[in-house]
């Protein structure tokens, strides 16, 4: 019992004396008020500075030691070859999936962004059944769906149709065909199936593109087809008010007035 009370005796202590030196440093601190804002800047710059200098004595340290570790035995002189190889193919293989995420999505930071963009695409992109012809088209707004003019000349109640198998009937109709453009509207909103026009298109070079539709209209059933090719170039016409993107994907009756 003398012993823990020896023990707890010293806590006590100890922690009094914490106690008293916190209140002295904040009594220093805080008093007189109008140098506070003094004394924190100061004291604040001052446990910086001793950090960073204490920082950058271990990273120092650290060095020396990485150093001199291989030369201290033949143990270690071994382990520091496997843990160089081991950093080295860690290094290879960032450098690997760089260039992957480089051929399949143009550059690594659209990785995210294409993350289940391929299901959407199936799941949003409509039939659009004309007259005499019939293509694809997708939602830029709740109510307005896009599609190529050429889609749904001379017909003036195209049908459009869901992957869901519905259709309805456009309450309105916007063209222009001299530059193949067509906006559908329709009496009810799906925001859930919208692909917002981007304020500005930009690629990287040869960035990888994928186009969905539906190929040989309603002669082919099931789902939207997803081709995939890269970008070429932009393309400015002498004839037509639109530029135009250079892809290698080949689209076929059917896919016209896809995203």
């Amino acid at each position: 019992m003398d012993v823990f009370d020896e023990l707890a005796g010293k806590i006590k202590k100890q922690k009094t004396r914490l106690v008293t030196s916190l209140k002295e440093y904040f009594k220093r601190l805080l008093f007189p008020l109008y140098l506070f804002p003094i004394k924190l800047a100061t004291y604040s710059l001052y446990y910086f500075v001793v950090f960073m200098f204490r920082l950058v004595i271990a990273l120092l340290s650290l060095l020396f030691e990485s150093i001199i570790y291989p030369f201290k035995s033949l143990k270690n002189f071994l382990k520091a070859i496997v843990v160089a190889g081991v950093v080295l193919y860690m290094i290879v293989s960032l450098f690997v999936i760089g260039d992957y995420l480089t051929k399949q999505y143009g550059w690594w930071g659209k990785f995210l962004c294409s993350v289940g963009t391929r299901d959407k695409l199936q799941e949003s992109v409509v039939r659009i059944v004309g007259g005499y012809s019939e293509g694809s088209g997708f939602f830029i707004a709740d109510d307005q769906i896009l599609t190529n003019f050429h889609v749904i000349a001379d017909e003036p109640s195209p049908k459009i149709i869901f992957p869901d198998g519905t259709f309805v009937t456009p309450v309105k109709i916007l063209g222009d065909k001299e530059a193949d453009l067509a906006v559908l509207f329709t009496e009810n909103k799906h925001p859930n199936l919208v692909f917002p026009l981007p304020e500005r298109v930009a690629f990287y070079e040869d960035e990888p593109i994928i186009a969905t539709g539906y190929p040989l209209g309603t002669d082919l059933s099931g789902k939207a087809t997803i081709l995939k090719g890269n970008f070429n170039d932009f393309r400015k016409s002498k004839k037509q008010p639109v530029s135009y993107i250079q892809t290698n994907i080949s689209l076929v009756k059917g896919m016209s007035g896809v995203p």
